[in-house]
């Protein structure tokens, strides 16, 4: 068999009683779309009394070109013989798979794919949880060159991805082995901040996590709060020395903040005594100290900055008050104050000085406004007519104020007609255990393109249109590319205009979604005929023609 000397990837596999999962694994392996002459796989038996020495054995005698088996004394975690496996990897790229868990059959192929078409360094591998938690939102979609500064990428810190083998070697990366869990956090950061690539295969499932029905993961196993604390104080000490103070140094400590210390005060905090409470509080508090900076706070939520502070001041009743709200729901409908939201939460007092600082929820308001939707779009000469509902998340209607915008795609130009506000009493919402009423929500509006621009005709072009709320001084804006109601149509059916101008222009008007935006394309008829064609049809207008002097 010809076999390239140097193989595309090495598959390590660390392997301890891994039985039965182990056959399911290599079976997974065997069927990979790259081909078996394109991988390697070096497996090391971690002390296995399982018998998953042997069947790796007897792999290795049926594929001794590209499989390597090497049996050590139990190391007591996954680091050593992922270490053991990365000393006799020859592969371009290497691939962390545990001995328990399965490949999707095209994984590989599509990794390799990736990388080699950006140059990355790192590919990160769809997962999929089998009766266990994975990341999700990360593998939303396919990324060529993703940044590590924002977003999901450095909340996914298990091993299993394609590394390029190079960048590991140079910088002498391995998994620290004094660590029996959470030593992938260490390798992964640093093989990311290393990195000058990381890509993100989102469109196929790669990795298939297993969660043993033996709980033989050794993650499975609970942790405690002192040993989070101080593994997490390792991970950070490490990312600060690594990086500049910045954006990026702030969002990669905020991720241990949240993971390993905010998250770990729960539904067991409040049900602990007030002894263990104190103990837990007094624990975490010098590092909520050192790590929640300004800059980390402004990124948690109000419910973790609320926690941070309650660690910080040493508040440990307060504490548990705030984290039973955060289970319930978070009770309480939001407050309005010179055009900003604030949360309701059981603590601080409304008139204290955190209160402002740390209650303030408008961005988020804001982000997730206006809650929208379009139940009617027609047109009626030079108008067009707009009805539907529109409001501000979580700040009364009383007195809202809708404006349809129409904004030039080309940037710049602006302009906008205030809608007539219809009253919608039977517009209530329900946020956790809150009932939110609406009441002035819904809106008709008539867009007259003889006169939208400042008592002028609209100029020709492409015109987004959205919608302005504005309600107790608290105002958003929101496309309705995906907010037109089931009796819309998505076809964009063209219109024919005749607005104010030189001799009247004859134009043509053409509405509906297009790149999650819904878009007015307004441009000059060729001809008259054209411009009564799209009104009337072809047929129609040749009748006219026929009978009218058009000159």
């Amino acid at each position: 068999m010809n076999v390239p000397r140097t193989p595309r990837v090495s598959l390590v596999v660390p392997v301890y009683n891994a039985m039965p999962y182990l056959e399911q694994t290599l079976a997974s392996v065997a069927q990979q779309t790259i081909g078996m002459d394109a991988f390697e796989i070096v497996a090391v038996d971690d002390g296995s009394t399982d018998g998953s020495g042997e069947v790796l054995d007897r792999w290795a005698e049926k594929y001794p070109w590209r499989m390597k088996v090497i049996h050590q004394e139990a190391s007591g975690g996954p680091s050593r013989p992922r270490n053991v496996g990365l000393d006799h990897a020859e592969g371009t790229y290497v691939f962390f798979l545990d001995g328990d868990d399965c490949l999707g059959p095209e994984a590989l192929e599509r990794l390799v794919a990736m990388a080699e078409k950006n140059d990355s360094d790192v590919v990160l591998a769809k997962l999929v949880g089998v009766g266990r938690r994975v990341p999700k939102q990360v593998f939303a979609k396919n990324v060529d060159k993703a940044d590590l500064s924002k977003g999901d990428i450095y909340y996914t810190l298990m091993p299993f991805k394609l590394f390029r083998r190079g960048l590991l070697e140079k910088h002498g990366l391995r998994f620290p082995e004094h660590m029996r869990i959470s030593e992938d956090q260490h390798f992964v950061a640093r093989a990311y901040l290393h990195s000058k690539v990381i890509s993100v295969v989102g469109d196929y499932t790669c990795y298939y996590v297993v969660k043993r029905g033996d709980d033989g993961n050794i993650t499975a196993d609970g942790i405690d709060l002192d040993v989070s604390l101080r593994q997490a104080a390792e991970m950070v000490e490490m990312v600060t020395g690594m990086t500049e103070p910045g954006p990026l140094r702030d969002h990669l400590v905020c991720r241990h903040v949240r993971v390993e210390m905010l998250r770990r005060f729960d539904a067991r905090f409040v049900a602990a005594d007030e002894a263990e409470r104190a103990a837990l509080v007094e624990l975490a508090r010098p590092y909520a100290q050192q790590w929640v900076t300004p800059a980390v706070l402004a990124k948690l939520s109000v419910a973790e900055r609320l926690v941070a502070h309650c660690l910080r001041e040493g508040l440990v009743e307060e504490l548990a008050d705030v984290v039973a709200w955060d289970l319930a729901g978070r009770p309480g409908k939001a407050r309005v104050r010179d055009g900003r939201v604030y949360a309701a939460p059981p603590f601080p007092s409304a008139d204290s000085a955190e209160y402002e600082r740390l209650c303030d929820i408008t961005a988020v308001t804001v982000g997730a406004s206006p809650r929208r939707w379009v139940d009617r779009l027609a047109w009626k000469g030079t108008v067009l007519e707009l009805s539907g509902y529109a409001y501000v998340d979580q700040v009364d209607t009383d007195d809202l104020t809708t404006d349809v915008v129409l904004r030039d795609a080309r940037g710049g130009r602006e302009f906008s007609v205030r809608a007539e506000q219809v009253p919608s009493p039977h517009l209530t919402v329900s946020r956790g255990k809150e009932t939110y009423d609406y009441g002035r929500a819904c809106f008709r509006a008539v867009v007259d393109l003889a006169t939208v621009a400042d008592g002028g005709a609209l100029p020709n072009g492409d015109w987004r249109i959205s919608l302005r709320c504005t309600a107790q001084g608290v105002s958003a804006e929101g496309g309705l590319g995906a907010a037109l109601g089931g009796r819309i149509s998505r076809r964009a059916d063209e219109h024919a205009l005749s607005l104010p101008g030189p001799g009247k222009q004859l134009r043509t008007g053409r509405v509906g979604p297009r790149g999650g935006e819904l878009v007015l394309r307004l441009k000059a008829a060729p001809s008259a005929l054209s411009a009564y064609a799209v009104s009337i049809g072809w047929k129609a207008a040749r009748v006219v023609r026929a009978r009218v002097d058009w000159q």
